[in-house]
Formats: C-alpha cells, structure tokens, sequence
C-alpha cells in the first residue's frame, strides 16, 4: 500500500536523505539528519513512519515542527502517502480553533504534528501525553531554537517515555542544540546531505 502511494506520487528514486535515513528508521535505529528544507526529508521519516504503523496500528508518532507552514506541509504530505490505507493525522497548530483539535486528539490519530507553543497548551490541558507516543520527530530544530523554542523542546523531550525511537532533522547543529541532540538520541545513525544538493 505504502509503494502504491509512494509511485502515485510519482516519486521512481529517493534523494540522497531518503535513501540513507529510510533503511535505519524502519529498523528502529535513532537518526540525526543534517539536511535542510527541499530534500525530501519529509518522506525520508514519513515513509518507514507510516510503515511500522500500518503494521502495527497500537504505535503512533508525534512530529515537532517550528511553524504553521511546514506542520501543514507535513499534514498534506502525509495525507497522500496514506491514500486509502486509514490511517489518520491530527494538526496542532496556533491560531486555530484549540477545541476541534482536541476533538481530533481524542479519536487517537496515528500521528500527530505540533508547533511548541500550542502542544505546551495540550499538555498543561492534559488533551496529550507526550509517554503515548512510541516514535517522536523534532524537526528543523536549528530554526526552532532560533525562534526561541529551546526551552519548550527540553520540556517536551522530559515528558517522553524513555523507550522511544527518536528522530532529529536540522540543516545544522549549533552548539546549543548540543544537550538538546543527547538527552533526545541514543546511539544515532547520522544521515548528512549537503546544503547544495537542496533541489530547486
């Protein structure tokens, strides 16, 4: 079903992040990707995510991004790879209607994308507990650090259960991004793609 989707996409060879980070993530392992927006770093967790769920629906994944824009990118993204496979996402973002999102939570959707500012407001409502989610993605951390998140992230990285498969997306890793990458990761895989080889 995944390879249906994958080929209605049109999508025939993985770029240089998926076809290094798809391997260890369908194998559980944690990953760290050091590539930036346009390399197709979206698929590259999405894909073997949506897998290990399909195969075993008790598991749900929860993807931290920086902003409304990207959180809806992945939404959609996520939405045409699981074409006809029922499985479902639920969107927390600021700025919208907070009631209608923990209606969503409440149908216990397989993945959850979230901005820091509102799943901080979830959690203290208790609408959801971080020790739920059995594979967690922080992406484009570099910018999330930028835009002041830091702290919200270690919060977020506190409340996660310690078995966990974790998965870190940044096109860099700033030093303060240091303590954030240890407490979040263990034993990674290093994926690296080149800024250059971000496609037009």
């Amino acid at each position: 079903a995944v390879k249906e989707n994958i080929s209605f996409l049109g999508y025939t060879k993985p770029t240089p992040v998926q076809a290094q980070a798809i391997g260890p993530i369908l194998e559980g392992r944690d990953v760290i990707g050091l590539a930036s927006t346009g390399t197709g770093k979206t698929a590259a967790f999405l894909i073997p995510l949506i897998n290990k769920i399909y195969l075993n629906r008790n598991q749900k994944a929860l993807v931290i991004v920086p902003t409304r824009e990207l959180a809806l990118q992945i939404n959609e993204e996520f939405k045409a790879l699981t074409r006809n496979m029922k499985l479902f996402s639920a969107f927390i973002i600021g700025g919208t209607n907070m009631y209608r999102q923990i209606q969503d939570l409440r149908r216990n959707p397989h993945l959850v994308i979230a901005t820091p500012g509102r799943l901080k407001d979830l959690i203290e409502r208790k609408a959801i507990y971080l020790e739920d989610y059995s594979h967690i993605v922080l992406d484009e951390v570099d910018l999330m650090v930028d835009i002041g998140f830091i702290n919200d992230v270690k919060y977020f990285i506190s409340l996660m259960p310690k078995v966990r498969q974790s998965l870190f997306f940044s096109a860099t890793i700033p030093s303060k991004i240091q303590d954030v990458l240890h407490a979040f990761v263990t034993n990674p895989v290093t994926v690296s793609v080149k800024k250059q080889d971000t496609s037009e």
